[in-house]
């Protein structure tokens, strides 16, 4: 193999393990995992934040299976379900996403992300087009696509979101012509914080764009993200007693020609040490400084270790039940976990 198919092989690779698309659909573009605009950074940062703390287990990160990237446009493919009750994610997305504007005097906080829009509907009712005006005039673009085994369309999924809104007191601006008053109020609210948001806006997209990272290169049957002011902070938990995996994603993350401008700074890990004892709560915590000086610790993960034997039926029920692959369920769990979780199973059915 010669120098330069080498390298595009390698090339393709990080695009698959980024993307969560298969090797054989081929590199759409130059750049594995391009960088995206301004005011698109922006939108994305507004996902991920969104997407990022729900409290409920998804087949995959952030109920997120593969995406497609470009600078102006970003394509999520979603999950069916989300919890162990098997509730709509692609319904629980548009909460967590569309914006509607609380009773007055309510008290409440906006729901979703000001300014986003529904644009239309294609593909036969399996892609949503949202978009995005900010206060500045720029716009940005998010499409978001149903699993290939739902019956239902977003037509059904958007009118009942709506009539949930409704019931509850609120009312939906996703379809309303400009950014409304309640919307601009809630962006004005707090300048320094929007200013800070917009600073760290870059750093977010680009874990977005490389969300499936998580999935794929590691195996966390939990991850977490949010913005807590000045950095973006990844909650990761493993079922495995040493947080296995971390080295390779802190290669990815940080790849010197398609990772993130970022580089870790400061490193708490005890995982190379063979004969370390374990301790209950055990954490491997990464600080990661930016290329610029003026942005220190862009980032900050944590990766939870679990201790040997701990009890994971409800976890791998939940994951099995939202469609987690059976190939990344036998490397997320150990072996006795699965066995234990399915030997109780089959003692409730002869029951």
């Amino acid at each position: 193999m010669s120098r330069h198919s080498s390298w595009e092989s390698r090339k393709l690779r990080y695009w698959a393990e980024c993307s969560g698309q298969s090797r054989r659909a081929g590199l759409p573009a130059s750049h594995p995992a391009p960088a995206a605009s301004p005011a698109q950074a922006r939108l994305e940062s507004y996902v991920l934040e969104q997407l990022g703390t729900s409290p409920d287990l998804c087949a995959h990160p952030f109920g997120i299976s593969s995406l497609t990237s470009s600078s102006t446009c970003l394509t999520l493919h979603l999950d069916t379900y989300v919890g162990r009750e098997r509730h709509s994610f692609p319904e629980h997305c548009l909460s967590r996403l569309l914006p509607a504007a609380p009773a007055p005097g309510s008290g409440d906080e906006l729901p979703g992300i000001p300014g986003l829009r529904v644009r239309g509907i294609e593909d036969c009712g399996r892609q949503l087009l949202l978009h995005s005006l900010d206060s500045l005039g720029r716009a940005a673009s998010l499409v978001l696509a149903l699993p290939g085994g739902l019956s239902e369309g977003w037509e059904e999924i958007e009118r009942r979101h709506r009539h949930w809104c409704e019931g509850n007191g609120l009312r939906p601006l996703w379809t309303t012509p400009g950014l409304g008053p309640v919307e601009s109020a809630c962006l004005n609210a707090f300048p320094s914080l929007e200013r800070s948001r917009e600073r760290r806006a870059a750093v977010g997209s680009a874990l977005l764009r490389r969300i499936a990272l998580f999935h794929t290169v590691t195996a966390f049957y939990r991850v977490q993200c949010w913005d807590d002011g000045d950095t973006w902070k990844i909650d990761a938990h493993t079922a495995h007693p040493r947080a296995r995996w971390h080295d390779q994603l802190l290669q990815r993350l940080c790849h010197p020609r398609w990772g993130l401008p970022v580089n870790v700074s400061d490193r708490f890990c005890h995982c190379a040490e063979p004969y370390a004892p374990y301790q209950w709560g055990h954490t491997c915590s990464f600080y990661f400084a930016g290329h610029t000086t003026e942005q220190d610790d862009p980032i900050y993960l944590r990766v939870h270790a679990s201790p040997e034997g701990r009890d994971y039926d409800r976890q791998i029920k939940t994951l099995r039940r939202t469609g987690a692959p059976a190939g990344w369920m036998s490397r997320a769990f150990p072996r006795h976990a699965i066995q234990h979780h399915d030997q109780h199973y089959q003692a409730q059915q002869l029951r």
